[in-house]
């Protein structure tokens, strides 16, 4: 499992951090708290793990615990979907607070600012599902914002991420899929 740590500036309104997991932002030198006007984000990162092609074989993923180290949390997942042999991949959470939480994909890395990268929902997209499998949302064939997206999370609860293959013409498309509570920003 990959953990990755970014500080934010509220007044520049962005965040720093770099690469595939592991990278962590510039922090205080003594690893203490930020500096005030800082937002600190801690993402659990981590490879699929197959099987996971149902609600069945959803894999679980584990949220960093708002608070103490992080005002943020979210996971992330380093994965790939093919049209042909592996339709789908599915994800179990819950959440440790109610919160809106952005969902993104990217090909490799998504940019802690959200630019850049993104998948075309033509060729890959994502769901997210109640804890009975019932749709809350779906970037599927939504142009704008397409792979970038906000939902409603309520703590306790579990919930599925999905990422769909579209139209992969039969071959591998990786992906980083994250899910971070929504920054103020």
């Amino acid at each position: 499992m990959r953990s990755l740590l970014f500080a934010s500036l509220l007044a520049v309104a962005s965040c720093s951090g770099s690469g595939g997991g592991g990278n962590r932002a510039p922090g205080p030198p003594d690893g203490g708290l930020p500096p005030a006007g800082f937002i600190t984000v801690a993402i659990t990162a981590q490879d699929e793990f197959e099987p996971n092609d149902d609600l069945n074989q959803a894999e679980p993923q584990t949220m960093p615990v708002p608070g103490g180290t992080a005002d943020y949390v979210g996971f992330g997942v380093f994965g790939g979907v093919n049209d042909a042999i592996d339709i789908a991949d599915f994800f179990l959470f819950t959440a440790h607070r109610d919160h809106v939480f952005t969902v993104e994909m990217c090909e490799s890395f998504c940019d802690p600012a959200g630019q850049g990268g993104r998948i075309d929902t033509s060729v890959a997209y994502f769901e997210v599902l109640d804890q009975d499998g019932v749709l809350l949302m779906s970037s599927q064939g939504d142009i704008s914002p397409g792979n970038y997206q906000e939902v409603t999370i309520i703590a306790g609860l579990p919930y599925y991420l999905v990422v769909y293959a579209e139209d992969t013409v039969g071959s591998l498309q990786d992906y980083y899929v994250e899910m971070i509570e929504k920054l103020p920003f």
